[in-house]
């Protein structure tokens, strides 16, 4: 993982699923500060089921990989349905083979759904699934990133944490006014990352069927929060 993680970081092509190698841009990417401080906060927990909203190139399955190799085993289900379509299938492929190649993980580790986030995510509540950790990094439009949160919640385990990327964007940080609040269920974090939200979920949405709280939305220059 540390070798693929070099060579996307120094933007080395990768091979595609058409055997082709695809050049790796420099923005579609979580910064290596961020992707050690999401493996760190997966080792905090203990994590050993996580859950990605958004691969693309898969920089963040690499640091999160990696936390449940150290953890001694786990898995990490990624969901995009643009893998084909963008990004050549280099995400997919990646994650797949650093699973495979880690003794503490194997085959079972990773798995990819190519649906949008929308459909996926009640899928996976429907199957009865739970996570230790969530990172949110999709699409970026403040009601997409608010279905994205709202989902993930209800597939988040009491004491599990949600995350959520891109701060500098003021569609991001209006969804966290809102959760700030409206979601007492979901406690915000400090983070050495200012890029990153992190919410603990703290037990059961137990609010009222017509509960909101006004909130400002975060259209305040990037520069003065970072």
């Amino acid at each position: 993982m540390q070798c693929t993680l070099q060579a996307l970081y120094a933007r080395q092509p990768q091979q595609g699923d058409d055997g082709l190698p695809h050049p790796i841009d420099a923005t579609t990417r979580i910064k290596p500060e961020e992707g050690l401080e999401l493996l760190a906060l997966a080792r905090q927990l203990g994590a050993r089921n996580l859950l990605e909203v958004g691969l693309a190139w898969g920089f963040s399955s690499q640091f999160l990989l990696a936390a449940l190799a150290l953890e001694g085993g786990g898995r990490l289900v990624a969901i995009d349905p643009y893998q084909d379509s963008d990004w050549h299938g280099i995400g997919r492929r990646l994650a797949a083979a650093s699973a495979e190649a880690t003794i503490a993980l194997g085959n079972g580790a990773f798995r990819w759904i190519g649906k949008r986030s929308d459909w996926a995510l009640p899928q996976l509540e429907q199957e009865g699934a739970r996570f230790d950790l969530v990172f949110i990094d999709g699409y970026h439009r403040f009601d997409d990133v608010l279905i994205d949160l709202s989902f993930a919640a209800r597939l988040c385990r009491p004491g599990g944490v949600l995350v959520l990327h891109d701060m500098w964007l003021p569609s991001v940080r209006s969804v966290v006014a809102f959760i700030e609040s409206n979601r007492p269920d979901l406690l915000r974090m400090p983070s050495p990352c200012p890029n990153l939200a992190l919410f603990r979920r703290e037990g059961e949405d137990q609010r009222r069927w017509d509960h909101f709280v006004p909130f400002e939305s975060a259209v305040g220059h990037w520069e003065e929060l970072s």
